[in-house]
């Protein structure tokens, strides 16, 4: 069997735009007819979805596959840290959590037992499609972690495979960034290319330097890519959702705030600002309560803030509020958690804003979900995904949907307040319409696919595309 091309994007350091550049050139090749499928042998983020064959991976190699016009699985990210604070991570390997690890432990998995898994992912897919873009993890020149870094140029090296460099220039000093990864990767000789990224201002600017460079290091300019405005593609990871200046709907922005691409509709169309002060509370129309990664931790931070107290104040003014995932379990009367799966403590009282018990047990549901139901006049259809632990024990409330999976979420009485389990409930253009007040033109689907048409022309307009066809083609 002939095996597809590895081409692998590294960065000079976090934020270099490794995610949207593999995003980028897999929305090309797609275009051009290869078969692709991105790759990321492990990721570090809070932003994770369900796969349709019930596996969690992280939300940019989903963004990746659909520029691809694949249906991911797990094989595309079959390691996954999600940052619990203290030194702690849940990990997930091969799309399955097992549980919450420190860092000398996880460091042990990645030492003794992520490479073989990740071998077999890159394998499998390399034997399924013409090409695999594979995205680095931070700086491909992590000196300090080469016996656990699974992502760079090890990877590179193991499946022969081309490396490109990628360098924000916004960042500062990105000839000395390229020079210096170079020198110091682990096996620098994969580096063949480099793109230098996110430029504002005239590219001749930086004809000199990209000579200099290219001599110096010998590997070939693949192209500048210039700054793109308004882009409202997902963020990779909290780090992208830092700034967001929108309107009308509050955010309450937890210290644990987790599936941050549930704001995705929200940032989308302008409306999202960060709450968290009571204030803050008079200038929005409708409040969400996001996910958790820290249920006990974040529901203490709305109680301590004032943030709590203000809500009845903030419903009696016609408001609306709706709850994700552990955003919901904070709405409810209270949290069982005999075991301290989740919580240090058995009980929690929640807000009581829903008549609704939560009961914790140690398995993990994940699974994507078809659902039904209504808002007033306004008919709900469409599918989104669990990933939580805690159930519905109880609830004297009407249920929110029906799914293929059994009636979920709760809904208040008086219509003001939704509870649900269902990441990716905004996307729905009824359930944003009642939370939002506004009636989308475009569909967040459709939105979310002019933007990764609009980000892949630019690239492809200032990517020298006959190198990226030498690579693919093996000429």
């Amino acid at each position: 069997m002939v095996e597809g091309k590895l081409i692998h994007i590294m960065g000079t350091s976090s934020n270099a735009g490794k995610s949207t550049i593999t995003m980028g050139i897999c929305r090309i090749l797609s275009d051009l007819g290869y078969r692709v499928s991105p790759f990321k042998a492990m990721n570090m983020s809070l932003n994770s979805i369900s796969t349709v064959d019930g596996y969690e991976i992280a939300r940019s190699q989903w963004l990746q596959a659909k520029a691809s016009r694949i249906v991911p699985d797990w094989k595309v990210n079959p390691i996954l840290l999600k940052p619990e604070g203290s030194g702690k991570s849940q990990v997930i390997f091969m799309g399955k959590s097992i549980g919450s690890r420190t860092i000398d432990d996880y460091g042990k998995i990645l030492r003794d037992e992520a490479r073989l898994a990740v071998k077999e992912a890159l394998k499998s897919l390399l034997e399924s499609y013409d090409v695999v873009v594979a995205e680095g993890s931070g700086s491909a020149a992590e000196i300090n972690l080469y016996e656990r870094d699974l992502a760079n140029t090890w990877l590179t090296n193991e499946f022969k495979g081309t490396g490109i460099l990628v360098t924000n220039i916004e960042n500062g000093g990105s000839f000395s960034s390229l020079y210096g990864t170079k020198a110091l990767a682990q096996y620098p000789d994969v580096l063949k290319y480099f793109i230098i990224n996110n430029m504002r201002g005239k590219v001749d600017l930086l004809n000199s330097g990209i000579e200099k460079i290219s001599s110096m290091t010998g590997m070939i300019s693949m192209g500048v890519i210039p700054h793109m405005e308004n882009s409202t593609l997902p963020g990779e990871d909290s780090l992208d959702y830092s700034n967001i200046n929108g309107s009308k709907v509050g955010i309450i922005r937890y210290p644990y705030f987790e599936n941050y691409s549930d704001i995705d509709p929200l940032i989308q169309m302008g409306l999202g600002k960060y709450i968290t002060t009571p204030e803050q509370l008079d200038s929005v129309d409708s409040l969400l309560f996001p996910g958790s990664k820290n249920v006990y931790e974040d529901l203490n931070f709305v109680i301590k803030t004032g943030i709590g107290k203000k809500i009845s104040e903030f419903l009696e003014n016609g408001k609306k509020i709706l709850g994700i995932c552990g955003g919901y379990q904070m709405l409810s009367r209270s949290i069982l958690d005999p075991d301290h799966v989740q919580l240090p403590v058995n009980e929690l009282k929640g807000l009581g804003l829903l008549n609704t018990n939560f009961l914790y047990d140690s398995k993990k549901e994940i699974r994507d979900v078809k659902y039904h139901g209504s808002l007033g006049k306004l008919p709900l259809e469409g599918s989104a995904y669990f990933i939580h632990y805690g159930k519905e024990q109880s609830k004297n409330e009407e249920n929110f949907v029906n799914t293929n999976v059994g009636p979920e979420g709760s809904i208040s009485t008086d219509g003001k307040i939704i509870g649900t389990n269902l990441h990716g409930i905004l996307e729905n253009s009824n359930v944003f319409q009642w939370f939002t007040g506004i009636n989308r033109s475009r569909s967040f689907e459709e939105t979310l696919e002019d933007n990764i048409k609009s980000f892949s022309m630019n690239l492809s307009v200032n990517l020298k595309r006959e190198l990226l066809m030498q690579i693919v083609n093996g000429t």
